[in-house]
């Protein structure tokens, strides 16, 4: 047989078999032993079939939890990729190998990995891949403290994905953004993050995710009763063992700190046990400091067992800032003589944490550096007619400086002109909002006082001549309507009184089976806001109640309000049916939100999938 043809039975054969390794309906271990035998083949050849069968055994190694050969494989699929020079796979092999580190807590090296990956992704025009690797890079910054760098990375990842098909990675990076707020103990930015990266979220299982991690935001800043109906909102039937360990850990001790006279030690007990038999070591870290805590005043030695569970157990997974934790712990919990072998530890460990952040940081920004410097030298200068050029540009660029500065001088005439109109513009505008509301409260009264009373006479008129029933019950309904109108325009409190009339209001339009949570309320400065943007913002969210009341079958509602230094941003959101988008276009009560909100100069947009969203900006 000759050489050639040889060749190309062999050739056949890995392609066959890589081919088997890819039917779903196989289980991982026999996928692998299909990919082995593809292997054995295209390895004489080291041709693109090589390259992608090695890809894929990295990944089947990872799902199995081999990370040794995953790291090995991963190693070779980049050494053979730089061989053949094939750009793609460089980026792949990076990325596998990124993903390999990441797995077995090694988050420097990953990060190394990813943005190598990275720059190979740049170089072949791959705008999707590029985003990825940022949001992976910032997951390793948040694990190592650099938390400054972790937020930029996962911002600028963001703005090379497009939100409609990479919802999982724009939920990543929001996550990530959010914990990092967390760590430097910005709260409400936080909270926010976490609500937009709900937004983007696929599963159940991971917006419980979320929802649970703002119970622990909640927690920390102190709003105990917050946290706890976020975790009550929860269904856990159904969750994998890890997370309902977790829900069950996280709501027994926020119960406790609530009202320490309560006993959780059962609870707390049976979600440490789940972490113990799921092999959950992070899990576990959470599990002994909560049961130290819980065992501080009640059994101070059961305390100091856990304390010291929590530290060994921190010490194995590398957890710096957990080690620190449960140090302070054992401080505080030991007899004199044993307090200061842990006090000097601490103050060791803490010392080195410091170093080791500033020292990350560094590495972070030297790796990018030494990146960005290399992919400069390559575009610096290319040639002596590339000098020329910029050198005329130089020249055109002082002649257009002149230029723009008379075009300039015309132009602050024009826009002083503008201002003088739009100030004209504001006025008319607000007059005519006035109008509206004063036109509401007359309609209501007329309704009220005239109309649903004069209905309310010919229906008692009629019961006392035993009218027929039919003809009565439908006399009922249109005075309940007119009632229903009256009290949705009556006049409005914009004094001090507004915000607890506006909680009265949004607390009385969900049905018995719906649950209402409502957050920020207090913290936002009404006495900035005018009385004519508090009516808009009433009767806005008045019109989304109704809509979820009337059309939506929702069981959970959110509001949240969020107090920046320029605008009041309030999300609403259900888990409801959604809206039809024809309702969108031409429902007249949405359409009147949006006229509402753009007489005052805000903004609102809608979000139908799953459930129903809105978000509002409220200029102050």
């Amino acid at each position: 047989m000759s050489s050639e043809k040889k060749s190309g039975i062999e050739g056949d054969s890995a392609v066959y078999y890589y081919t088997l390794s890819m039917d779903k309906e196989l289980s991982t271990r026999e996928k692998l032993h299909f990919l082995n035998r593809s292997l054995i083949h295209s390895l004489r050849h080291k041709d693109s079939m090589l390259l992608k069968g090695l890809s894929q055994k990295v990944y089947l190694c990872n799902i199995l939890k081999q990370y040794d050969s995953s790291l090995y494989y991963a190693k070779k699929l980049i050494r053979y990729a730089e061989e053949s020079k094939d750009t793609l796979y460089l980026a792949k092999g990076y990325y596998r190998k990124a993903r390999v580190l990441s797995y077995i807590h090694n988050p420097r090296e990953s990060f190394k990995s990813a943005i190598a990956s990275q720059k190979y992704y740049q170089a072949l025009g791959d705008s999707a891949q590029v985003g990825m690797r940022l949001v992976e890079m910032a997951i390793s910054q948040e694990r190592l403290g650099d938390y400054s760098g972790s937020q930029e990375s996962a911002s600028e990842g963001i703005s090379y994905l497009d939100r409609n098909q990479h919802q999982a990675y724009f939920a990543i990076a929001h996550n990530c953004i959010a914990i990092s707020y967390r760590k430097q103990k910005l709260y409400e930015n936080a909270i926010w993050e976490y609500h937009n990266g709900l937004k983007y979220v696929t599963s159940g299982r991971d917006s419980i995710s979320f929802i649970n991690n703002m119970a622990i935001v909640q927690r920390d800043m102190g709003n105990i009763k917050a946290a706890l109906v976020l975790w009550d909102a929860i269904d856990t039937s159904g969750l994998p063992a890890k997370t309902k360990a977790r829900i069950l850990d996280n709501r027994a001790y926020a119960g406790w700190l609530e009202n320490p006279a309560i006993n959780v030690s059962n609870e707390l007990n049976i979600a440490m046990k789940i972490r113990v038999s799921e092999e959950d070591i992070e899990g576990l870290q959470a599990s002994f400091d909560h049961l130290s805590r819980y065992f501080e005043d009640k059994d101070p030695s059961k305390a100091l067992f856990y304390a010291e569970r929590y530290l060994e157990v921190a010490t194995a997974y590398h957890n710096s800032e957990d080690r620190l934790d449960a140090l302070k712990r054992l401080v505080n919990l030991t007899e004199e003589n044993n307090t200061k072998r842990y006090a000097t530890q601490y103050m060791i460990l803490n010392d080195s944490i410091e170093t080791a952040r500033l020292q990350t940081k560094n590495a972070f920004s030297k790796i990018k550096y030494d990146y960005t410097r290399e992919e400069q030298q390559k575009l610096k200068y290319k040639s002596a007619k590339e000098k020329a050029e910029i050198l005329l540009r130089n020249e055109k660029t002082e002649n257009l400086i002149l230029i723009t500065i008379v075009i300039g001088l015309s132009v602050i005439g024009y826009l002083w002109n503008s201002l003088q109109k739009t100030r004209e513009q504001a006025r008319i505008s607000r007059e005519t909002q006035e109008a509206i509301y004063n036109t509401e409260i007359r309609l209501s009264k007329k309704v009220h006082d005239e109309l649903a009373n004069g209905i309310y006479n010919v229906m008692t008129q009629m019961e006392e001549n035993e009218a027929n029933e039919e003809m009565l019950d439908r006399l009922e309904k249109i005075y309940n309507m007119t009632r229903d109108i009256s009290r949705e325009s009556i006049r409005i409190d914009t004094g001090p009184a507004f915000a607890e009339e506006l909680a009265f209001m949004l607390g009385s339009y969900p049905p018995g089976d719906t649950k209402i949570v409502i957050l920020g309320l207090d913290d936002v400065p009404w006495s900035k806001i005018t009385a004519e943007k508090k009516i808009v913002l009433y009767r806005v969210l008045q019109e989304l109640m109704t809509n979820m009341k009337k059309h939506s079958s929702a069981t959970f509602v959110g509001i949240t309000f969020l107090n920046t230094s320029k605008v009041l941003k309030i999300n609403y959101s259900d888990n409801g049916i959604g809206i039809p988008s024809e309702m969108l276009k031409f429902g007249n009560g949405l359409r009147n939100t949006e006229n509402r909100i753009l007489f005052v100069n805000g903004c609102i947009t809608f979000d139908t999938d799953k459930g129903f969203r809105a978000e509002i900006e409220l200029p102050y």
